[in-house]
């Protein structure tokens, strides 16, 4: 069951008619808010904009400054608040891959579509709450864990969500990586006379694209090093 910890953290985003899902993250009590490069691809992956989020049933908006990974295939954005702010407790969840195992379950949250209108919170507040889904690990890119590979059923709106895992002993969830999206395959479209058209749809194959939030990580550390 995942823990109040990781659900606290989760974030509805929205930003230039993009919606999706972001979460917090905090290296050397510096806290960063996490969520997927694709998201700022229509302004062509600005270094500052004004993002929208979701708090207490109402988005407000938030200056932010944004560092990506320098490896572009990575659909990773890291951001600031400008001027600083804590957004959301800090917790002390760890933030690796480490201790991952093939097979194992996973968790990965979010708000996909526009449920987050429909969907309840706690009891005396208006934040909704974000879905929970199940997945397990299935893979990692060589010759490093840069992607990993989820087999699960991900939906749009859960771009830029946490995948969470917990290891054998600890008390609090470990955050492994940042969905990304999921691997599709063109189906052919037929007609009503059984004809294949030159249509296609895109099936999802149950494969989920995560990005390792080791990126995220080292974006954190280096800015705090050099501001």
């Amino acid at each position: 069951m995942v823990q109040m910890e990781i659900i606290n953290r989760v974030l509805r985003i929205r930003f230039a008619g993009s919606v999706a899902t972001a979460f917090t993250l905090e290296q050397d009590n510096v806290q960063f808010i996490i969520t997927a490069k694709h998201v700022f691809e229509n302004a062509k992956w600005p270094n500052t904009a004004t993002i929208e989020l979701l708090i207490d049933g109402i988005y407000q908006s938030f200056p932010v400054d944004i560092q990506y990974p320098k490896d572009e295939q990575i659909d990773i954005a890291v951001l600031r608040t400008n001027p600083y702010q804590i957004l959301t407790p800090f917790m002390g969840n760890s933030f690796s891959t480490k201790g991952m195992t093939y097979g194992q379950d996973v968790y990965f949250l979010g708000y996909p579509y526009n449920f987050d209108d429909l969907l309840a919170g706690f009891p005396g507040s208006n934040s909704p709450l974000p879905f929970v889904k199940k997945a397990c690990l299935s893979g990692m890119l060589a010759p490093s864990p840069s992607i990993l590979f989820l087999d699960g059923h991900n939906n749009p709106g859960f771009s830029g969500g946490p995948v969470c895992f917990k290891k054998a002993g600890d008390k609090l969830f470990t955050i492994a990586g940042v969905i990304s999206g999921y691997r599709y395959s063109k189906l052919p479209v037929f007609d009503n006379m059984n004809k294949k058209t030159e249509y296609y749809i895109k099936e999802n194959t149950g494969i989920i694209n995560a990005a390792d939030i080791s990126f995220a990580v080292n974006i954190a550390k280096e800015w705090i090093a050099n501001p």
